[in-house]
């Protein structure tokens, strides 16, 4: 299987994805990088990695966040597992807001 990457655009911080990515799986520990994090999901074999680029703040009217490009990396994933830790990976970094 190729290694497959998809790019995002985020509102979100290092310190932020360094909290939530160990629940994309609790099975497996994550490996903190300088620009992101790297784990394993549904298996030994199944590899993943974030990484954090272009950190910035977006600005709306007087309302401030911030907002980062985001590159995930998938090794190991056939189309159906990729389907599932996608579900998993947006459910995880959802937002709310109303």
């Amino acid at each position: 299987m190729e290694p497959r990457d998809h790019r995002f655009e985020m509102a979100l911080t290092l310190a932020e994805m360094r909290r939530l990515a160990p629940h994309l799986d609790p099975a497996y520990p994550v490996v903190e990088c300088p620009d992101g994090v790297d784990g394993r999901f549904h298996g030994e074999t199944h590899l993943w990695g974030l990484r954090l680029t272009s950190p910035r703040l977006r600005e709306i009217a007087l309302i401030r966040f911030p907002v980062a490009d985001v590159t995930l990396h998938l090794e190991g994933f056939d189309d159906e597992l990729e389907r599932r830790f996608l579900a998993r990976f947006h459910l995880v970094f959802r937002k709310g807001g109303g």
